[in-house]
């Protein structure tokens, strides 16, 4: 295969794939503000997406709304990896399901006003869903498409003090492509995985968001 990016057809078969294991992350190393803002808040989501990360944020929001009084609290989902992870892996919900909902909602809402954080952790098994092959002149690549199982850990941000988990499940039913892009270099054999939608995660995160806390 010569460099750049190439076009392949695709078809569809059943089959199966091996998946690794990784452990869902969990904030630690937490210390409080030491700056000229003793009590500190976010202004970014990414500042709040800091406490699904391996060791957590290095400082602690200690100015986020306590999580307490009438639901829903809002929360904010995030995943183990800074850097970002394709769509099919991330079990967040789309972009077209964050561009469709209100500006300001319990599940996109202003960073200053989050109370919960949802870490939310691919446990890299679930059943498979469907094969799909691509073939371009000599070369073949499949992958191996499985239904999500995702581990929610929860999380207040004021304290980070740890409050429960839950398991969320992707989709189980996905197309094929008919033609699909691949850069040089990509596996071969890959699996991935079928993200959650917003209601799945709406439902399972109910008892600590919908709740009302003293």
């Amino acid at each position: 295969m010569t460099g750049g990016v190439v076009l392949l057809a695709s078809a569809c078969s059943g089959g199966g794939g091996d998946d690794g294991e990784r452990a869902a992350p969990s904030p630690t190393n937490l210390t409080t503000s030491t700056s000229a803002d003793p009590r500190p808040t976010a202004t970014t989501s990414n500042e709040l997406a800091a406490y699904c990360y391996p060791h957590g944020p290095e400082t602690l929001l200690t100015g986020q709304p306590a999580y307490r009084g009438k639901g829903p609290h809002p929360v904010q989902l995030g995943t183990d990896d800074p850097a970002g992870v394709p769509a099919t892996q991330a079990p967040l919900p789309s972009l077209g399901e964050t561009a469709s909902a209100p500006p300001v909602d319990t599940y996109h809402p202003d960073p200053a006003m989050v109370q919960l954080i949802a870490c939310v952790a691919n446990e890299h098994k679930g059943k498979l869903v469907t094969t799909c092959q691509f073939m371009h002149h000599s070369d073949h690549y499949v992958r191996y498409v499985r239904q999500g199982q995702y581990t929610v850990t929860l999380y207040e941000a004021r304290t980070g003090r740890k409050l429960g988990s839950t398991k969320v499940k992707g989709g189980d039913r996905y197309t094929c492509p008919a033609q699909e892009f691949f850069l040089d270099g990509e596996p071969q054999s890959q699996t991935v995985w079928i993200s959650a939608n917003l209601p799945a995660f709406r439902k399972a995160l109910a008892p600590w968001v919908d709740v009302t806390k003293p």
